[in-house]
């Protein structure tokens, strides 16, 4: 399968899950999601998550890097604030999590983290690339020239 082909399975299979990935003029794939920005008077909480993969057809490589970051504050999350930031692999990372706003609503969200990287892995695997985690963003984009 060729280099597109791969790009557009890809596609077709985070779209399946509610992730919509960007192609555009630095990388084969782009990430960018927020999966939650609940705001209250008292408080808010944001997850984002960003990755890139680059395709190097003459290494037969693809090259992931990913980042998730996560802010918290306010009362209702039980501190003032707290932020923490991951970069590299979160291949079996789920986050599931039941908070409760000023009202005294509870919410609920749960996020697969993993089956966003778990697909990139298959999809070079299946089509003959290594996979690379990368730790630098540039290292999973089109290279420079």
């Amino acid at each position: 399968m060729d280099k597109q082909a791969i790009i557009s399975k890809i596609i077709d299979s985070l779209s399946q899950i509610g992730i919509f990935p960007q192609t555009n003029t630095t990388a084969d794939v782009i990430v960018d999601c927020e999966f939650l920005d609940a705001k209250w008077s008292t408080g808010k909480k944001k997850i984002e998550y960003h990755s890139s993969a680059y395709f190097d057809e003459v290494d037969k490589v693809l090259y992931y890097w990913e980042s998730t970051k996560e802010v918290s504050s306010g009362f209702s999350f039980g501190s003032k604030s707290e932020s923490s930031f991951q970069s590299g692999m979160t291949l079996f990372r789920k986050v599931k999590s039941v908070g409760f706003g000023p009202d005294g609503k509870a919410f609920e969200y749960s996020i697969d983290l993993g089956a966003i990287t778990k697909t990139f892995k298959e999809a070079a695997k299946d089509n003959g690339y290594k996979f690379k985690v990368v730790l630098k963003k540039d290292k999973a984009s089109y290279p420079s020239r």
